[in-house]
């Protein structure tokens, strides 16, 4: 099977201190893959070296046969669109105005690509923010905002980091149909949440993130055999050792 992303012996620090450790990871193309662990895991932190925002001390990355390095990094980039948690938007830009800079800094063709970016924006319910500037968004059109430009830019690999927090409840399932839609096109999308439920129903392969380490991979097969004896969040428990609190607080 090709690989989308292939980690080896992966090290990256924080003041000496280090948030990911020793992390290998294989990730096929094509698929939605789901990336759990609690607060601290390191999951944007992984989400940000992929991007090249961050760099590492240690190991070897892979994207689409390319090492991420100096050499190949304008490349790479060319191939990832990423909503970050909180996304990078450029402030002062109109919603469209930043659509418009982002695909023109990624070379998509301007025929079109209003209309494209009026029927997203639409289908979202952020086209009245068309005009808007950024900062005046709330958090949720801006979560929006970030995942209509990362579709228009035809990304090969999709980063999705806590993509559907702060967003309504409606737009969530129109982002999931659009992810499913960008899957068929043969595009890798990462996904991380702390909604099992949401990872769970969207996402093949799974991977959980805990101390720094892949704890466990879990894929389709796996995964189906597993979860007829336990769900997917007594499995992730299971994993990242979570101290069994049965008893609620006394003065509740």
């Amino acid at each position: 099977m090709e690989r989308a992303i292939e980690i080896k012996d992966l090290l990256k620090c924080y003041e000496d201190e280090p948030v990911l450790k020793d992390l290998n990871l294989q990730i096929p193309k094509g698929t939605i893959f789901g990336l759990i662990g609690p607060n601290g895991a390191g999951k944007s932190t992984l989400i940000g070296v992929l991007t090249g925002l961050l760099s590492f001390e240690e190991g070897s990355i892979s994207i689409h046969n390319m090492e991420l390095n100096t050499k190949n990094e304008l490349e790479i980039k060319k191939i990832i669109a990423s909503v970050l948690q909180p996304p990078l938007l450029f402030e002062q830009f109109t919603s469209l105005e930043f659509i418009e800079y982002i695909c023109e800094i990624y070379e998509i063709d301007k025929e079109g690509l209003v209309e494209k970016a009026y029927s997203l924006m639409d289908y979202f319910d952020i086209k009245d923010f068309a005009k808007i500037k950024v900062n005046k968004l709330s958090s949720g059109s801006r979560k929006k905002l970030a995942f209509v430009t990362a579709v228009l830019v035809e990304p090969k690999l999709l980063l999705l980091d806590e993509p559907f927090e702060s967003v309504d409840v409606i737009s969530i399932e129109r982002m999931k149909t659009v992810i499913r839609r960008l899957k068929e096109k043969g595009v890798t999308i990462i996904i991380t949440s702390h909604i099992l439920e949401v990872v769970e129903n969207l996402c093949g392969d799974i991977a959980i993130l805990h101390q720094g380490k892949i704890k466990a991979y879990l894929d389709s097969v796996s995964r189906k055999e597993l979860q007829k004896d336990s769900s997917l969040h007594e499995i992730f428990e299971k994993y990242v050792d979570v101290e069994k609190k049965d008893q609620i607080v006394d003065w509740l």
